[in-house]
């Protein structure tokens, strides 16, 4: 898959998931609507060239998927099948908090600059 702006990415990957009934970059002053997806995104250089032009850049993705009740499993699943279509690796994390479950998703994966193409680091 060609990624061209990795954020713009997540976003649509996560609202494409109907079971998500809000997806947002910071997590709002109360859980109210669930499931939620809050996400950020990091990045460093992987590879520079010798004029320093930033040709591959490495990519962490964290979401942190909340419910109410029930399990995240579906909704982990089809995120790991999304992202690793793409070609990012995932670690997956869960724990509850004060009766909500909480399911923390990390992917990472190096985008190369001119290609788009997304490989595993």
């Amino acid at each position: 898959m060609v990624i061209i702006n990795v954020k713009s990415v997540v976003y649509q990957a996560l609202t494409a998931i109907p079971e998500i009934k809000q997806v947002s970059t910071t997590y709002p002053d109360n859980l109210t609507v669930f499931p939620i997806a809050v996400y950020n995104t990091a990045h460093k250089a992987y590879f520079r060239d010798a004029n320093q032009q930033e040709l591959q850049t490495e990519w962490t993705i964290t979401i942190d998927l909340f419910l109410k009740e029930g399990s995240t499993t579906a909704i982990t699943n089809k995120l790991m099948s999304s992202f690793g279509d793409m070609g990012f690796s995932s670690d997956i994390g869960d724990s509850n908090l004060a009766g909500v479950n909480r399911t923390v998703l990390r992917f990472t994966g190096v985008v190369d600059n001119t290609s788009h193409r997304v490989f595993e680091s």
